[in-house]
């Protein structure tokens, strides 16, 4: 039987134009400045909480570690604006604020936490059930399984070196098949961003979705943010116009544009999938009634 043109799936003309219908019917566009704002908001108490949790953990070099590999993976134009200020709160122990740091970050990160939750809500044509008290607790363990993913990271980047080292000193002849975290600076990088990206969609949603149904919006983001962030190193160094509009505040309102722009993109995923979804749902439905109809 000859596959009827509807039954092939959506072109990708179909597929942008639906998508981004639905982007700004969910109102994505004030919920993308939202997370925005939250996002640069929570970073120093995020940067602060993670230090401590370093110094409590006996290591005060982990967050330092890893902030630094971070830095050098982010567009240098952006966040060279930044990075004085990152130092100065890396560089002052912290051990003894753990509990305050931890509830500001909390408090602050909360609403950007939900504003991304409520984006892919919408995206996902899903209504929100869980209780208050659930969403919170939900949020409290976002902000701490963050900051311990990225303090084991950054033990990673610490222990490989010197396990490269041994290895060259023990076994010179494989000398050449090793590669140095510097060689493997962007594909960590990449691979860290589709990881974060990956469990925002499959764990903010008021839905349980499998890897399948939001990888296509995954990897849509990531390859998106990629793009985005070349690009707007280019524009940051031959057309930046922030700096004759908000001269000393250059950098964190260019910092919080592109965040809003990548915020637009991380719904515009989740909008993705669900015109996918819906499709593959019609195509399911059309031929169960072509069966019936046999």
């Amino acid at each position: 039987m000859t596959a009827k043109p509807e039954d092939q799936g959506p072109t990708i003309a179909q597929l942008v134009r639906e998508s981004f219908y639905r982007l700004f019917a969910d109102e994505a566009i004030p919920l993308a400045g939202n997370i925005a704002f939250r996002t640069v908001f929570s970073v120093f108490p995020f940067l602060i909480f993670l230090t401590a949790l370093a110094g409590f953990f006996g290591n005060d070099n982990l967050a330092e570690g890893v902030v630094t590999f971070l830095l050098s993976v982010a567009p240098a134009r952006l966040v060279e604006p930044l990075v004085p200020e990152i130092r100065s709160i890396l560089t002052v122990p912290r051990s003894g604020l753990l509990s305050i740091s931890a509830l500001i970050t909390i408090w602050s990160a909360m609403g950007g936490v939900d504003s991304v939750r409520v984006g892919l809500n919408r995206a996902y044509d899903i209504r929100e059930t869980r209780s208050v008290w659930w969403l919170y607790f939900q949020n409290v363990l976002f902000v701490i399984g963050s900051a311990i993913f990225l303090l084991v990271f950054a033990l990673l980047i610490v222990f490989a070196p010197i396990m490269i080292q041994l290895a060259e000193t023990y076994a010179p002849a494989l000398k050449g098949h090793f590669v140095t975290i510097e060689q493997l600076r962007y594909p960590i990088g990449i691979t860290l961003l589709t990881l974060g990206v990956l469990f925002c969609h499959r764990v903010l949603p008021a839905k349980s979705l499998n890897v399948l149904e939001v990888l296509p919006g995954v990897v849509i983001t990531v390859v998106a943010w990629v793009v985005m962030s070349s690009a707007f190193s280019i524009y940051l160094v031959n057309f930046n116009t922030f700096a004759s509009t908000y001269a000393s505040l250059s950098g964190v309102f260019a910092a919080m544009f592109f965040v809003y722009l990548a915020a637009l993109v991380l719904i515009l995923g989740g909008e993705v999938n669900r015109v996918l979804e819906v499709r593959r749902i019609m195509r399911m439905q059309r031929f169960k009634g072509e069966d019936a109809d046999v």
